[in-house]
């Protein structure tokens, strides 16, 4: 019996090499490092069977199945992976495996798994429950289909990996712990005045303004110190030219498994724009405040919002005694009606040109007045107040042909006011848009953290470990010779080593599921909802769409997501025994809910609003970030949280899987 040995790691291949020499019918005809490894070597060493790994970068163990079985018929494939999950046993059978061996059990079963596996007979790891209910593989003519969408996938999932940084709409960098651009985008570069390949050669030092320096260099040793992971400041930069530019500069820390500092990432946004908007402000704020004229604002109420200095002088109230009253404290008694049809105009966006009339001073004396009133609208158009300029008449009579000269100077200056305040609020609108799209970053950067930490549990302690169980194992047949003392100690030992395993598996799962990438949401949640159910006890109701197949992955993530925060505020806050779960696919949208029959969340008109934490949040921000609706609603006994997502045109008609470089977590 030919066997090739495949996977990605060296000490998992030489312990399975090390198994096999006691088996005499073995011939190990070679290893391969990857899934498109293993392809060509079979090809080139027609093995009998295959011991294969599931999770292995280029491509994973699953499509190396695929195509090998499709390819090599007569070659078996036995599989060989850390997932002691159905769900995961089930894809690897529909993907042609013969047999599935947990890692944990290698010592024990893979011998009789060769050997059954060669008779081209199906084995399934005795310790995984449930594996006799795993359906037949699928027909070739499907295999191939499915593998036909991984591969478009793959090629869309590596081209969005490698555009994301270089088309972001901010300058991203990453920087060495000796502050040297590792890596910088185009806009960067843009923003600098610099190509990017001209960056990689400076350090942040050489473009940061001299007045910043020291500042800039006492925040970046506070994160390599672990004192703070991320933080952001508004900082100048010298461009190529010499000119300074404006930014506001977010710096976070790349940390690996060792939470050692790898690198910086920088978030760059130009800010010099807003900062001579903030100048302007400045200055207009200085004109009004040095101004003759009384220039107060106010609601559309008739509440008093702001005094100039001027306002002071005419009419005797400070500041202080006048703002948040109503201005019918200046308005004499006999032309109160006056003030009502000044509001009833504003609210029906009318600008009230300039007219004469009276007002009365703190101490009483009646003052001649020329007004104009301009209605104050927000970001949106809506119109919030009114500014009002009111000048002393009372000694213009005779010099009336120079004061028109003035109020038209006067008036343009209303104008430039309110024309700077409008582009005050087109700029908060413009802010709000860059902190959603920043938000949406956050969660994609979350996940992909997630991903990358699970993977590096995968890569480096789990596999560790699996050689660890494949050293271990083989000497418990030979405990009794040990005495009793060191037979306990390793009989303790094998099993603390198992545990460690099974924990470690747990958290890399949790923190992202590889069934999520490998084969879906559909199978994601079943492996989750079987867990969760047996850890808190909760009978979980599972409903998918028939029709439900492969969504993009930012939909797929989000849902998961979605539904794993339910269930566990289900378990920590609503004391339910049990939870349903319904997920339902449309032609344009997919409809999710998830109900419990807890305590629920107080209704009626006497209770309190609702205020999210950070997890209804993150579930409000993931499905509006997908163009979704979300709403949770509080019933008698229990709550209902709901979300419809559309699905783009392109991902309902592609249903392609979104597994990013081949690998699997």
């Amino acid at each position: 019996m030919r066997v090739l040995i495949v996977d990605d790691h060296e000490i998992v291949r030489r312990g399975v090499r090390s198994l096999l020499s006691v088996c005499s019918e073995c011939e190990i005809c070679g290893e391969a490092v990857n899934g498109e490894d293993a392809i060509e070597k079979t090809g080139q060493l027609t093995p009998d069977v295959i011991v294969m790994d599931i999770s292995m970068p280029k491509l994973n163990g699953l499509e190396a199945t695929r195509r090998i079985r499709q390819l090599f018929p007569q070659t078996e494939v036995l599989m060989l992976s850390q997932h002691e999950s159905d769900e995961m046993v089930r894809q690897a059978f529909n993907a042609g495996a013969r047999g599935y061996v947990v890692k944990g059990s290698i010592a024990r079963d893979l011998v009789t798994a060769l050997e059954t596996v060669s008779r081209h007979e199906p084995f399934f790891d005795p310790s995984i429950s449930g594996t006799e209910r795993c359906p037949p593989p699928h027909n070739g003519q499907e295999i191939l289909q499915r593998s036909a969408a991984l591969e478009q996938a793959l090629r869309e999932s590596e081209e969005l990996y490698r555009s994301t940084f270089e088309l972001a709409a901010v300058g991203v960098a990453h920087l060495s712990l000796d502050g040297k651009f590792l890596r910088a985008n185009k806009k960067l570069g843009e923003i600098l005045g610099y190509s990017p390949s001209e960056l990689i050669k400076l350090k942040y030092k050489d473009v940061t303004h001299p007045a910043d320096l020291s500042a800039e260099k006492a925040e970046l040793e506070s994160v390599v110190a672990g004192e703070t992971e991320q933080f952001a400041s508004e900082k100048r930069y010298i461009r190529d030219d010499g000119s300074t530019v404006w930014v506001k500069r977010t710096v976070s820390a790349l940390r690996g498994a060792d939470r050692r500092m790898k690198h910086f990432i920088f978030v760059v946004e130009d800010i010099t724009e807003r900062k001579e908007a903030e100048v302007a402000r400045s200055r207009l704020a200085a004109i009004v405040e040095s101004s003759d004229d009384a220039i107060v604002s106010k609601d559309l109420n008739g509440v008093i919002t702001s005094w100039n200095t001027g306002a002071e002088r005419i009419f005797e109230y400070s500041a202080e005694e006048a703002v948040g009253k109503s201005i019918t404290m200046i308005i004499p008694a006999d032309l109160q009606d006056e003030e009502k049809e000044i509001l009833r105009r504003l609210r029906a966006g009318q600008r009230i040109e300039h007219f004469e009339t009276v007002r009365v001073t703190k101490s009483g004396k009646k003052v001649d007045v020329s007004l104009t009133v301009s209605p104050v609208r927000d970001s949106r158009g809506v119109i919030v107040g009114a500014s009002k300029i009111a000048r002393d008449i009372t000694e213009r009579k005779e010099a009336e042909l120079a004061q028109r000269e003035l109020r038209e100077q006067l008036e343009a200056r209303v104008r430039e006011r309110t024309a700077d305040l409008q582009e005050k609020n087109a700029e908060l609108s413009r802010h709000t848009d860059l902190v959603r799209e920043l938000s949406a970053r956050l969660l994609q950067s979350q996940d992909e953290e997630r991903r990358r930490i699970a993977r590096e549990l995968h890569d480096s302690a789990g596999q560790i470990i699996a050689a660890l169980q494949i050293n271990l194992q083989p000497l418990e047949s030979k405990v009794e010779g040990l005495g009793p003392d060191a037979a306990r100690v390793l009989r303790d030992s094998i099993g603390l080593v198992a545990q460690l395993s099974r924990e470690l598996r747990t958290i890399s799962h949790l923190l992202h599921p590889p069934l999520l990438d490998e084969s879906g949401l559909a199978s994601a949640l079943r492996w989750y909802i079987e867990g969760y159910a047996d850890r808190s006890k909760i009978a979980v109701d599972l409903q998918l769409s028939p029709d439900l197949g492969r969504l993009s992955r930012e939909i797929e993530t989000a849902i998961f997501r979605m539904i794993q925060e339910c269930l566990t505020n289900i378990h920590r806050h609503s004391g339910s025994p049990s939870a349903a779960i319904r997920v339902d696919r449309f032609q344009n949208e997919v409809r999710v809910e998830v109900r419990d029959e807890g305590k629920g969340i107080r209704v009626g008109p006497r209770a309190l609003p609702l205020r999210p934490g950070v997890g209804i949040q993150g579930m409000q921000e993931r499905v509006r970030q997908l163009g979704g609706q979300f709403q949770i609603h509080g019933e008698s006994k229990g709550t209902v949280v709901m979300a419809v997502i559309p699905i783009p045109e392109s991902s309902a008609s592609s249903q392609s899987s979104p597994i990013e470089n081949g690998i699997a977590v």
